[in-house]
């Protein structure tokens, strides 16, 4: 007895030395991106050859398996990741000896149990034997057919019927069928279950050595939120990380490092297998081969060579196999975001083969946190990233979108903390007081945004549209087209008026439109992709105006040969025109009246023969009332030959 727990004793610390749990491997830092996901690297000790055992959830594992990266620090090798596959329920359920993957009835399991032994209890008495199928059965019950399902079964006496509503219990007589039914059922539950999975790292090598593992997890997008202690030239800023733990594990005293950047990140399906489907080929069968009979020859031909065929034997070459410890699951993160994994030549010589060149895609930037965080799992916490002087100048921003009458009060900030402040809701407290609430978007180091929180309504906006000009400039004749060049304009005065006690700085948005041109004032203050800033200094209780001039070029083109003589003659009256243009013009207008009187000439022309031929059939209504001695008939027929001889027509003969 003693030996034998002396035995056991050996057996387990022989297991303890080769197996380890996350415990032994604690979460040392964590990388949270603004794109949705956070880095997540352990570190500790393990011994030998050892494995450690991590759970995750399983809606993580697609993640883990694309994302993991391991390092063995102490010259050891890395084995393969182990973990339980997830396959398609369908497949799984298909694997067992009961299929029951389309939610069979009691009959159709019965069915599918054919050459099985059962013990099935009735309320008849218990029935023993071999399941030998399944049939469906009438019968007539008050006038009505009913049809039925019942089970044949093999007993020691012959084949017994059992309506399958008769049916209390079924029992499977075979372990194997009744294990395999369990299993199924196992299986259709495990499917549901969102529960831990375990993901096994196997470590081998020598002695006592540090390694690391490092992953990838959805998290909750860190969020920034600043307060602004507004004054004239230097105001105070303090800015609060808001990060959330959703994670099942304690963070207990982790680097914590925060990035603002916008990694690509996508999630893909690398947990469930994926099966290829295949083509079925049917089996080649040969048709045997039938006597046949040969007639004799007539005359006997030379037997020919037969030329034998040479060819070169290829083999074909195999893939060397991959080194020991050869095994990289993703990627670490760009280097200098917390340390350990993060660092980029971290990889190197850590038991992992390099199996791919890296190179930056761009640039990010991070808040490493100095103190280490602890945050309960399911937690959350305000972590302070910045709490010093900020540059500003106070301004009056008047836009009409935001409000047709009154500027907004706002603040122009230059970024002098050195740090890139990534956009969030800023709190504006001034003269000791609540002032209102702004947003900025991200803001570079030495990067100026404007910033408005609070309606002013101590200045007053008054925009006025002036009517536009339109002015020639030029013209010019290529190929029959006409080019007259002019210049529009576009004039708003803003009258802006002070009721305060104090001098303001108001800062106009005037919209910026393409092609278009700003004259007057010569430039901006500031200029946008959509607006013009311009700045107006108006003192304590006084009025100022400021006008915006704005210039746009036209051109119009005129084809000259359809253009009409009075549109013509418009231009030629242009006081920019040039000589040689107003000779051009005036020909062309000499032109048009010749063709004009041309086309009239061909009008009268193609109309006369209608007006000849209405006259004639007067004229040949009135003749036939005269005798032909008649004064007035024989001008009639003169007037005929005249009109023969004008176009060529025959005179009707007597």
């Amino acid at each position: 007895m003693r030996s034998s727990l002396i035995l056991m004793g050996v057996v387990m610390m022989t297991m303890a030395a080769g197996a380890a749990n996350a415990a032994d491997l604690p979460l040392r830092h964590v990388v949270l991106f603004t794109s949705g996901v956070g880095f997540f690297e352990h570190q500790g000790l393990v011994h030998d050859n050892q494995t450690v055992t991590m759970s995750f959830r399983s809606d993580q594992i697609n993640d883990i398996l694309k994302s993991m990266v391991l390092m063995d620090q102490g010259g050891g090798t890395i084995g393969p990741v182990t973990y339980a596959p997830r396959d398609p329920l369908e497949r799984t359920l298909r694997s067992f000896a009961v299929d029951i993957a389309d939610e069979p009835s009691l009959g159709e399991i019965m069915s599918r149990l054919r050459g099985a032994e059962v013990a099935i209890d009735t309320a008849e008495g218990p029935v023993r034997g071999v399941v030998l199928g399944t049939e469906w059965q009438e019968k007539s019950v008050d006038d009505q057919v009913v049809r039925f399902e019942v089970v044949n079964i093999v007993t020691d006496t012959g084949v017994t019927q059992v309506p399958v509503w008769h049916i209390g219990n079924v029992e499977l007589l075979s372990e194997e069928l009744s294990g395999d039914l369990m299993k199924a059922l196992a299986a259709i539950a495990a499917n549901r279950d969102v529960s831990k999975r375990q993901v096994e790292l196997h470590f081998s090598g020598e002695g006592a050595r540090t390694v690391s593992v490092g992953y990838l997890l959805e998290t909750p997008v860190w969020k920034t939120s600043y307060r602004l202690v507004a004054d004239e030239g230097e105001s105070f800023l303090q800015g609060w990380a808001i990060v959330e733990n959703t994670t099942d594990e304690d963070w207990e005293g982790v680097n914590l490092a925060l990035v603002s950047g916008r990694p690509i990140s996508f999630t893909q399906d690398l947990y469930e297998p994926i099966y290829v489907p295949r083509p079925e080929v049917p089996v080649s069968v040969q048709i045997a081969a039938r006597p046949r009979s040969y007639e004799g020859a007539l005359l006997e031909a030379e037997p020919e060579e037969m030329a034998e065929e040479t060819g070169e034997r290829r083999e074909l070459a195999r893939a060397a196999p991959a080194p020991p410890g050869a095994v990289a699951m993703g990627a670490a993160v760009a280097g200098g975001m917390g340390g350990g994994m993060l660092a980029a030549d971290a990889l190197s010589g850590m038991g992992i083969a390099a199996a791919a060149a890296g190179e930056e895609v761009g640039e990010m930037f991070h808040y490493a946190i100095s103190q280490p965080i602890s945050i309960d799992r399911q937690g959350s916490a305000m972590i302070p990233i910045v709490n010093q002087p900020i540059e500003t100048e106070k301004l009056s921003i008047y836009n009409p979108n935001d409000n047709s009458v009154h500027p907004l009060h706002g603040l122009r900030i230059h970024n002098t903390t050195g740090l890139a402040l990534m956009g969030g809701a800023i709190t504006v407290f001034e003269g000791g007081a609540y002032a209102g609430d702004a947003l900025i978007d991200d803001l570079g180091p030495d990067d100026e945004r404007l910033v408005s929180y609070a309606a002013d309504l101590g200045i007053e906006v008054s925009p006025e549209h002036k009517r536009g000009t339109r002015l020639q400039e030029g013209m010019k004749i290529v190929r029959g087209v006409l080019s007259v060049t002019l210049k529009e304009t576009s004039e708003v005065e803003y009258t802006i008026k002070s009721r305060s006690d104090e001098a303001r700085t108001v800062l106009i948005e005037h919209p910026r439109r393409e092609d278009w041109k700003l004259v007057e004032p010569a430039e901006a203050e500031e200029t946008t992709r959509n607006l013009y800033r311009l700045r107006v200094e108006v003192p304590a209780g006084e009025t100022e105006t400021l006008t915006v001039r704005e210039e746009h070029p036209l051109v119009e083109q005129i084809a000259l040969t359809s253009e009409s003589l009075e549109r013509i003659a418009v231009y030629l009256r242009a006081q920019t025109i040039s000589d040689a243009v107003k000779a051009a013009l005036e020909r062309v207008i000499e032109m048009k009246r010749q063709i004009a009187a041309v086309d009239q000439q061909i009008a009268d022309k193609e109309a006369r023969p209608t007006q000849i031929s209405e006259e004639q059939d007067r004229i040949r209504q009135n003749m036939e009332q005269l005798d032909h001695d008649n004064e007035l008939y024989q001008r009639y027929v003169t007037k005929f030959a005249e009109q023969e001889d004008e176009f060529g027509l025959s005179v009707p003969r007597e």
